[in-house]
């Protein structure tokens, strides 16, 4: 496995980091995953008449196939690379639980498309963006699109929970630990020690 170092504002090695790949990857998946979180969301709750929530369909499937498409390439990136090391400091049983929220957010990047795609394609209708047929309808098959329902619906509420124990933690590790977490996926730059 690949050791990530980043480097401090004189350039000296800092704490272990993410590389610049790493760094684009999260982001790209993270704007994408979340557009594609929002839009659902609003489809489902916010009572939007139905011509509004066609439109917002093909926002909906094309981040969602954003996620997809490059959340395969940005999971197998990561599977290839690894997770450097904690923040100086850390907790065993907070590395435990970093890790098991960052192998499920990974899980969720392609559970969720998968999930929505089959539900869509199971349900007699093609996954289409502007009416482009990006894979076509198998017929309505009942039992797997009340199966891949439940899971596409479901995991949007896992994914909330995990980018709140996500964010939590970062937001831990820079105010109260006051570590290089935050850095190492933002600047790549070690933070100074408190004083």
């Amino acid at each position: 496995m690949a050791v990530y170092t980043s480097k401090n504002r004189t350039g000296e090695p800092g704490e272990p980091g993410y590389g610049l790949i790493s760094h684009v990857n999260h982001w790209l998946t993270a704007a994408a995953f979340l557009a594609a979180l929002g839009i659902g969301l609003v489809i489902d709750y916010a009572g939007l008449p139905e011509q509004q929530v066609f439109a917002l369909y093909d926002w909906h499937m094309l981040f969602g196939g954003i996620v997809l498409v490059y959340g395969i390439w940005r999971v197998g990136w990561r599977i290839a690379k690894g997770f450097p090391p904690p923040a100086a400091g850390t907790p065993h049983w907070q590395e435990v639980a970093a890790k098991a929220v960052h192998y499920a957010l990974l899980a969720a990047i392609v559970v969720t498309p998968v999930s929505g795609v089959l539900m869509t394609i199971s349900g007699g209708f093609d996954v289409a963006v502007w009416g482009a047929v990006l894979v076509p309808s198998i017929g309505e098959v009942e039992w797997l699109n009340a199966a891949m329902g439940a899971i596409h619906w479901a995991m949007s509420f896992v994914i909330l929970a995990l980018l709140a124990l996500h964010i939590g933690a970062v937001l831990k590790h820079r105010f109260i630990d006051r570590d290089a977490t935050l850095a190492r996926m933002t600047t790549g730059r070690r933070r100074a020690a408190p004083r």
